[in-house]
């Protein structure tokens, strides 16, 4: 899937960006069925963990650097409940290299600095119903924001994920699931 750049195209809609504009048409236009069917295509691993839909209590944000984030110990079992490393939030300054729609509506970033990249990740807002009315706000206004930026400052909070070949994975599978906040520099 090629590249794309996200940014804030319809005013009318702030807060929101493209995509979450259509999944809400659909959303609208479709009978209760079809509706249920359109939201199935959220995630499904580790979902409530991704989305802070299990309500976390985190840690306050520590900045931080890509090359230490990916050098942490992988975990050896990833449970469907939040690990305890998964609490952080982190805040790390890197490039964007990549943003694309996945299937599951998240936006996948590639963040890079050096030779070291990790993914960072921001769901839907129609995919985050459980989490806090707080950090919901913080995930759409990131999601907002996103977009390719050669200086970038994100915070999200740690989440390892399974490997499965995605673009720009960290050796140890971390990510930032999902974005609180992002502000472009360059």
């Amino acid at each position: 899937m090629p590249s794309v750049r996200i940014g804030r195209s319809w005013p009318l809609w702030a807060g929101f960006c493209a995509v979450d504009v259509i999944v809400l048409a659909i959303l609208l236009t479709t009978s209760p069925a079809s509706a249920r069917q359109a939201r199935a295509t959220c995630g499904v691993e580790r979902w409530t963990v991704k989305t802070l839909q299990d309500r976390p209590r985190l840690l306050p944000v520590k900045r931080t650097t890509i090359a230490y984030l990916v050098s942490r110990p992988a975990p050896s079992y990833l449970p469907s409940t939040r690990l305890p490393f998964e609490r952080h939030i982190f805040r790390v300054t890197a490039a964007v290299t990549l943003v694309r729609p996945e299937g599951d509506q998240d936006f996948h970033l590639v963040l890079s600095a050096g030779s070291r990249t990790m993914i960072a990740e921001t769901p839907a807002p129609s995919c985050t119903s459980r989490a806090t009315p707080t950090r919901r706000r913080q995930m759409a206004q990131a999601r907002a924001a996103v977009r390719l930026c050669a200086k970038a400052v994100v915070s999200g909070v740690a989440f390892f994920d399974f490997r499965h070949g995605q673009t720009g994975v960290a050796p140890n599978g971390i990510e930032l699931h999902p974005v609180l906040a992002f502000r472009c520099l360059a």
